[in-house]
Formats: structure tokens, sequence, C-alpha cells
């Protein structure tokens, strides 16, 4: 760690030699300044006392500054003792999440009775959240911390401790069959399916697959090749892929699986809708992710009426191709399973909260396969911005995740073995086996991992 140490006595300041060290500590009343959490933010240090008599009432301040030396966060340091010739570690922290990318200055001040102020310095760094498996970043700080994933739902599913063994393949596709995604947020450009078969901005269909210049995925509500041209895209499909497979970034974001790829499938227009008459555009679009290599389609979307056949007949397609289709319960709050999810070829999850208990919102009913967090998830939406959004909508993506997860250490498994093993290793919630409210149970990516990898 990198410090400096001053003395101030009568109210002069009288500047020592700047210590500086690394690993170690300063010699002097204050060492080992540490970061111990970000969110909330938390703060330790070390108090010496080489004096042969105890020392009351020691007040003091923090300060976290930006590397320029400018206040961002004062916090008062309750007033504590300290033994003769002895040490103590004293904790202090405030209610504020403070995980902004960058080097920062940290300074604690204490007025030591009989003795005047004394302070010392740690400058430390914010490093993007840590995925186990990636070299760690060399940073020109000796003392750096990482970003705390703000998503209580990777925590509730244990994907960091899945990601000790993969972040994902960039082999395993995920469509994302919504309402478009923001290619713009850098967090979620790098997870972009890009298609092998197809030159960017040449004007030529390069793979004959019937659609030009389809990079990235493919736009069936404006029929043309992506978000740069048509109608304005609703955040919904943003924020959705952005719990999938966000990288680590600016924001404490990141999705389920980091490291696979997401097909932008876009189907719904600008106000997250579609009519009757839109079925055949949504057949077309789940026929195109099948087509072109995905092994997941993510349809958080639902209907209020039974779908024509043909659309039947194109998600059995995908089943029978061994594509796995995650669907969505609804939320409506009812005993009722909204197509797409009630058909048997798509795996329904209902919404929990993050006392593992049914969303009030979430629709329950004998075709829920699973459950997943659906409430109060943070994620990325549009213009890489942070939002807070509950529904079974957010529930899917986390099993579209871990499903990636497990074809990424598992890939010669079948879409269907995949499934199963996902529901062996769920967390059973409510009566005891499956059940219509929580299926086979809340999913569990470090189970299910180890299980696939077996």
């Amino acid at each position: 760690m990198t410090r400096c140490r001053h003395l101030l006595a009568a109210g002069v300041l009288v500047a020592a030699a700047c210590v500086c060290a690394v690993g170690q500590a300063t010699d002097g009343w204050i060492t080992e300044i540490r970061i111990d959490g970000l969110a909330p933010f938390e703060v330790s240090f070390r108090f010496v006392n080489p004096e042969p008599a105890p020392l009351q009432e020691i007040s003091g301040q923090a300060t976290l500054m930006d590397e320029r030396g400018q206040a961002i966060e004062r916090i008062t340091i309750a007033r504590f003792s300290a033994g003769a010739e002895s040490s103590l570690t004293v904790r202090l922290g405030s209610r504020w999440d403070f995980q902004q990318l960058g080097v920062h200055l940290l300074e604690v001040a204490l007025d030591v009775p009989g003795v005047g102020l004394v302070s010392d310095f740690l400058r430390f760094e914010i490093l993007p959240v840590r995925l186990p498996l990636e070299p760690e970043p060399v940073s020109r700080e000796a003392f750096t911390i990482h970003q705390e994933p703000v998503s209580w739902g990777l925590e509730r599913i244990s994907a960091q401790r899945a990601w000790e063994i993969s972040h994902g393949s960039p082999g395993v596709v995920v469509a994302v069959i919504d309402s478009g995604i923001d290619w713009s947020v850098p967090q979620i450009a790098g997870s972009l399916w890009e298609n092998p078969g197809e030159i960017a901005g040449n004007g030529i269909d390069d793979d004959g697959n019937g659609y030009i210049d389809d990079v990235h995925g493919w736009d069936f509500r404006d029929d043309d090749n992506g978000p740069s041209a048509g109608t304005p895209l609703h955040p919904h499909g943003t924020i959705v892929s952005s719990i999938i497979a966000a990288q680590p970034g600016e924001l404490p974001i990141v999705g389920v699986a980091p490291g696979i790829r997401i097909m932008d499938v876009r189907f719904l227009d600008s106000s997250n809708s579609f009519r009757a008459s839109d079925w055949g555009a949504f057949t077309d679009a789940v026929d195109y992710a099948v087509d072109n290599g995905a092994r997941i389609i993510n349809l958080s979307i639902y209907a209020t009426g039974r779908p024509p056949r043909d659309f039947e007949v194109a998600l059995e397609r995908a089943a029978s191709r061994g594509v796995i289709v995650v669907g969505i319960a609804g939320n409506q709050g009812q005993t009722e399973v909204m197509y797409p999810g009630k058909y048997g070829s798509v795996l329904a999850v209902s919404a929990t909260t993050d006392g593992d208990l049914l969303a009030t919102f979430s629709n329950r009913g004998t075709e829920v396969a699973l459950c997943a967090p659906g409430q109060s998830i943070t994620s990325l939406s549009m213009g890489g911005r942070a939002t807070t959004q509950s529904g079974t909508s957010f529930a899917a993506p986390h099993v579209s995740g871990i499903l990636a997860l497990i074809l990424s250490v598992a890939p010669y498994l079948s879409g269907r073995d995949a499934v199963s093993i996902l529901e062996q290793t769920a967390v059973d919630l409510g009566s005891s086996g499956k059940d219509d409210l929580y299926g086979s149970g809340r999913v569990d990516a470090e189970r299910a991992v180890l299980a696939a990898r077996r």
C-alpha cells in the first residue's frame, strides 16, 4: 500500500518524509488502512499507541477523495480509547455504495489527546467486477479492490462461485427474442454474437440465409439488420440481455454468463408489445435463431391468447433440434401460466423475491418448470444506465444464463440433458418436490455447473 503520513501539532502541519511501502504498514500511529467493502463503503485501520499511558477520547474523520484530492465523502470516526503500548483495529463505514472505477485517496485523521493531530493516507484503485478465471489486471496502484455486483440475484443463484469453473464460452449463443438490444452499451457490446458468415456493411447476403448484413442478428419489427435505423427500441431487450451476459465494466453490473454470446433478434415494438398480425414475424424470429446456431432462446414474452399452430410448430421444431426455449409464467399474479410458457416445448419460469418467496406479480401453474430471482433486479438499460426492474421477464434470463454456463462446460450435452441438470440441482422451495409455484425449485449456477462438469 502506498501512503504518506503526517503529524500535526499545535495547529501547525509538520510534514514527515513520505513513507511508501508495498504490502507493508507504515510506522506510526495509524497503520494498515484498508478498504473492506464498497457496497456499502467500509474502511478499517490499525491504531498504535506507543505511549506508556492509555489514551482516552480519540476522535477523528476519514475522508474519501478523488485522485486530485477533491473530497467525495467524509465519515466521522466514533470516539475510542487505546491502552498503553497497545494497538487496536478501528472499523467505520457508511450506508453509501461507492463503486466508481479509478484511483482514489483515503485519509484518516485523528485528534489524539496530549499528542495532537495525526493522519495517514491510502491510495487505492477500484477495478471492474472480478471474473476469477481472468488474469488479475496489472494496476499502477499497490492496493486494488474490485467492484461488488449490485444485483442480489447473482448472489442468490451462486453465479460468482460458478465463475470459478466457467464464465461462459463464446461458442454458446443465446438468442434474445425481445424488443432489441442497444449495441452502444459497452458492457453488452462485447457479448454480441457475430455471424461468422457475414461481412458487415457490404449490402450482400454473404451466408445466403436470406438476411443481408445480419452481423449481430435481425430486426423482425423493422425488417432490417439492427437498431441503427427504424423504430426506437424499448429498453426491455437490453435489460434482459444484460442479465444474461453483461461484461464487467464501468458499472458494478455483470451478467450470469458474461463469456457467452447474445444474438439480437428483435420482435417487439417500441411499446414492448405486439399484435395478432405479428405471429408470422414471431415464428420467423424463432426459426432465425434456430437456423443461425442459437443453443438457447430467451422468450421474456407472453401472450393473452393461444398462438396460432404455425408458431407452436416453430417451437417444437426448435426443441427437436436441441434448442432450449426459456419462457415466462406471466405477471398477472394468476394461477395460469401464459403462452408461450404454457407449451411443453418451453421452460416456463416464475419469479422469486430476495426472501425466496414467489413474487406477488408472478403467475403460477402446473407448467412452471423452475423459478429464479425476478423482483428488484438491477441491470443495464438503454445508454448503459443502471435500472432496477421486476417481472418474470427478468427471472427467465437468470435461467438462460445458467443453461449457457452448463453448455459451456459440457457442450456435448443435449438441450434435454442440460435442462435435466438444471432441474435436478435446483434448490427446492415451497412444498417438497415439484409444485405449481416454484416448479423444481430456484436455479443454482454453482450446483448446476458442478454437475455438468462431472
